[in-house]
């Protein structure tokens, strides 16, 4: 099961959105330059649907959007996760903050309204570089349209 670390609201993250941002511990990637580190570990508390909830309903009123940031040890929960937050709270947009290259197997696009993917290359630097290896994405009727530009 997926852990947390922490959550936040976050105005930056996603284009026009106030995300309630859910830091998941356990990353698989590592990412050379990360400023991140302390997600490496394997501690936090359950993900569960009840969690989620509770999260959700603690912040409903000051947000617009989820935004799970990492994950990716197990696409296959954050999908669910996806598809729990679409039929209960379906004003809420949802997005994925994701290391990997491209989005998994295990992964529906109708799940999310955003997807952003890549790993951190600090010589790049974070989405809001032009220079950025990291993508942007919107999902539009089951297309991703890139809009990493709007961060710029």
């Amino acid at each position: 099961m997926l852990k947390y670390s922490d959550i936040m609201i976050g105005s930056q993250e996603i284009p026009g959105e106030a995300s309630l941002v859910i830091n998941i511990t356990n990353c698989p990637f590592r990412c050379k330059g990360c400023n991140a580190k302390q997600l490496w570990e394997d501690f936090g508390e359950p993900l569960s649907y009840e969690n989620l909830n509770m999260l959700i309903d603690s912040t409903l009123q000051d947000i617009t959007c989820v935004l799970f940031m990492g994950g990716d040890i197990a696409p296959d929960e954050i999908n669910e996760l996806a598809s729990h937050i679409r039929a209960n709270y379906p004003k809420l947009r949802i997005a994925w903050y994701s290391g990997g290259e491209t989005i998994t197997v295990f992964t529906e696009y109708k799940n999310f309204d955003y997807l952003k993917f890549g790993p951190f290359i600090k010589k790049l630097g974070p989405l809001t570089s032009t220079k950025t290896n990291q993508r942007l994405y919107k999902v539009e009727g089951g297309v991703l349209r890139n809009i990493t530009r709007l961060l710029w």
